[in-house]
């Protein structure tokens, strides 16, 4: 029951966003928001390859410090958040609808949630780790969420700051920080450092969403 509970969050959580833009923005055409949703399902292949790769050298596991870093910020992270900036900064950003943070937030959480779907599968049914972390699956939605908001945010901001590679990078480098200490943190069965990080992140990603409205009008 939990897995199939893991395997729902991730595409429950994009329809529920798809229905609320739908209700809001009635007259607008969503083909976009569907194609990053795509993307994301599609990066999730060298998210998938990297992971088998760690497994084939030993370094997915809590087995010392050094490998838990190494697998936790570089395969994990790195190779998660690239995936996904590279649609985004290379496609998706240049489109007209992609107009500043609120779209960027928008679509970069959209295409983490495609990604998030397709791992949760492979993680729980196809992984080659000896047993899959109910925590973890649990928690790759919600975080994934998060760390699109993160990093749609800077992309956004880039476009209509003209700014685009240092707000880019600042973007893709926060997403794969917090990507990284999420990781680590589970990897440790730390509790309580993980419910508080999730919650200092949840009020950053707070923060940005209320700071992605107001962006705009004080640019101009």
């Amino acid at each position: 029951m939990v897995n199939i509970v893991g395997l729902l969050i991730s595409p429950l959580l994009f329809l529920l966003l798809f229905l609320f833009l739908k209700f809001k923005f009635p007259k607008e055409d969503f083909n976009l928001l569907i194609k990053a949703f795509i993307w994301g399902c599609l990066v999730s292949i060298p998210v998938i390859l990297a992971d088998q790769a760690a497994h084939y050298l030993q370094i997915d596991g809590a087995r010392s410090i050094r490998r838990m870093i190494a697998y936790s910020f570089v395969i994990v992270a790195f190779v998660s958040e690239l995936s996904k900036f590279l649609p985004i900064s290379l496609s998706l950003a240049k489109r007209m609808r992609f107009r500043g943070p609120s779209e960027g937030i928008v679509f970069s959480v959209s295409l983490a949630l495609g990604l998030a779907s397709i791992f949760s599968v492979y993680y729980i049914f196809l992984s080659a780790k000896s047993g899959a972390d109910p925590a973890y699956y649990l928690s790759i939605g919600p975080m994934h969420v998060v760390l699109g908001i993160i990093m749609g945010f800077f992309v956004g901001l880039g476009k209509i700051r003209k700014n685009v590679f240092i707000d880019s990078m600042t973007g893709l480098g926060a997403a794969m920080l917090f990507h990284g200490i999420y990781r680590f943190i589970l990897l440790s069965n730390d509790i309580t450092l993980f419910w508080l990080f999730s919650l200092g992140s949840l009020f950053i990603a707070v923060i940005l969403i209320y700071k992605s409205k107001k962006v705009v009008a004080e640019l101009q």
